[in-house]
């Protein structure tokens, strides 16, 4: 290490001290930064092989969602069917049983049109119009006074 003019330094007759405290943090400084940059890429490494695993799980996980509908569709006629079939025995009545089986279809479809139409209304926006009505009126009635 070269010497400045005008200072002293402390370490140079003592050529068994190794480098100065100053050196020894830097270079813990650097070791540690290496360590994080492998750690990091470690990691990206990891994330990115989970991500194409994750990829591949999804897709069987669409296909198998895929191959439920059809079974779900069945699974619901399964159920009309045997609802209407039990209020056929005790009545003895087909219309009864056809009148049954077709409420058994309508009956989810008007509550699932029921929740549309209350999920519908959340794409109006109240509260954001009601906010900008008031900031319209605070606009005008700012204007007014001034004017």
């Amino acid at each position: 290490m070269s010497e400045i003019p005008g200072e002293t330094n402390l370490h140079s007759g003592d050529p068994g001290r190794g480098p100065e405290p100053e050196e020894n943090e830097l270079q813990a400084w650097l070791e540690w930064f290496k360590h994080a940059g492998a750690a990091g890429a470690d990691l990206a490494k990891l994330a990115r092989m989970e991500l194409s695993l994750a990829l591949g799980d999804t897709k069987r996980i669409v296909l198998l969602g895929l191959l439920a509908i059809p079974l779900a569709v069945l699974t619901w006629l399964g159920l009309s069917v045997l609802i209407a079939w039990l209020c056929y025995i005790p009545t003895q009545s087909v219309s009864a049983a056809i009148g049954m089986f077709i409420g058994v279809q309508v009956v989810p479809l008007l509550l699932i049109a029921m929740s549309v139409k209350r999920y519908r209304k959340s794409w109006a926006f109240a509260a954001t119009r009601e906010h900008l009505k008031a900031f319209k009126e605070g606009a005008e009635s700012a204007a007014k006074t001034t004017d």
